[in-house]
């Protein structure tokens, strides 16, 4: 019989993130990292081993949290094949390095030069941005990701893909990952007038990533550029890349299906295969994104939905899931000491209130969220019980 298996898990790190997917033969991972990030350490190494290989990592955005345990992640396997990540402006990018420089993150490599970062036996993918005035999301577009080098600009040797893309890893379950680079130019306008209110010359900040070396040298100017960072609770990445993780399609026969009975006048035939996705959010701002259109192909197949930002209240709007079926599992990042009040209880009480099941994962190693799927062919099902039965 035909099978497909995933173990997907939801890793406490706390402050952060760090979600990882074992396939058939196959692992993902998206962000990997923590405020501290020695409370990522020991859960990285624990989670892969110098014989598994990670066939695709998943950058969603580049606040420290979200990815300071990445070269952990580096030593702690064998290799990184692939690496998934948005695609950044040069302004933005030298606002970033601008920023985590004098904040003393040391991400800097990671942000300008992520092919360097990773080597040369990595391949770098980057995720062009959509923005709050497109609509339409590019859901037409299908990539092999065994072919993915076959993509290369010829002058550049990038490999650029569209928001909204499909990424298959093949195979007779057709499993996709569909990456969505949101452009949020509201939050990159408020980093920008903090900045200038702050007294910070922002044109030079995006016009020369070297700036900070020489210009925000003292303590004072590191303070100053630091309570800018707290005021804005780390929103200062313009992009932020969701991912969408589960089947393309499931037939109208419901040939797909997970249940160990199947029968052909089953009573929840929506409601069964069609639940083992699972969309990824980082620290995206659902008040500007609209899952329910961004990911509207994926509706019924989607089961689970990470809460951004630690559960902050500030990114979190309710209507942004208005079409994806109650009981949809929530799990929400967050650090028990963090500063922020993440998570809002505000956000819990609304996915409660409305038939949603927020999950929390903090550092403690009894909140892990681990959810095995299996999904078998249903018609290939069907004959074996026919022919076990003669």
């Amino acid at each position: 019989m035909i099978d497909y298996k995933v173990v997907r898990t939801f890793h406490p790190v706390g402050q952060g993130g760090f979600y990882s997917e074992r396939h058939n033969n196959f692992n993902i991972v998206y962000d990997c990292g923590a405020i501290p990030v020695s409370n990522a350490k020991a859960v990285v190494q624990a989670a892969f081993s110098k014989v598994d290989d990670i066939d695709i990592l998943f950058i969603s955005h580049f606040d420290y949290d979200h990815v300071s345990a990445i070269s952990t992640l580096q030593k702690a396997v064998r290799n990184i094949k692939q690496v998934v990540l948005p695609l950044l402006d040069e302004e933005h990018k030298n606002l970033l390095i601008n920023i985590n420089r004098s904040l003393s993150q040391n991400i800097i490599k990671l942000i300008s030069n992520p092919q360097s970062f990773f080597g040369k036996n990595t391949d770098i993918i980057y995720v062009r941005p959509e923005n709050e005035e497109q609509d339409e999301v590019n859901n037409e577009r299908f990539y092999d990701l065994r072919e993915i080098p076959y993509y290369k600009d010829k002058e550049s040797g990038r490999i650029e893909i569209d928001s909204g893309s499909k990424l298959s890893i093949g195979g007779h379950f057709r499993w996709v990952f569909v990456p969505y680079n949101y452009l949020n130019k509201v939050r990159s306008s408020q980093l920008i007038n903090e900045l200038s209110k702050a007294n910070f010359n922002v044109s030079l900040l995006k016009d020369d990533s070297t700036y900070t070396l020489k210009n925000i040298a003292t303590p004072a100017k590191r303070r100053a550029l630091k309570q800018v960072y707290s005021r804005l609770d780390g929103n200062v990445n313009e992009n932020s890349m969701l991912v969408y993780s589960g089947p393309e399609r499931v037939n109208e026969d419901g040939s797909w299906c997970m249940c160990d009975e199947c029968y052909d006048d089953c009573p929840l035939p929506r409601y069964c295969s069609r639940k083992v996705g699972c969309i990824y959010t980082g620290d995206c701002d659902l008040n500007k994104v609209d899952l329910s259109k961004v990911y509207s192909d994926f509706i019924l197949n989607t089961g689970v939905i990470q809460i951004p930002h630690h559960g902050s209240k500030h990114n979190f709007l309710l209507n942004s899931f208005r079409e994806f079926w109650p009981y949809i599992l929530c799990p929400i990042s967050f650090g028990t000491k963090n500063k922020h009040g993440h998570p809002a209880a505000h956000v819990i009480n609304e996915l409660s209130q409305h038939g949603f099941r927020p999950l929390l994962i903090n550092e403690n190693s009894d909140s892990e969220f681990v959810q095995k799927l299996q999904i078998m062919d249903k018609k290939a099902k069907k004959i074996q019980r026919t022919v076990g039965s003669f």
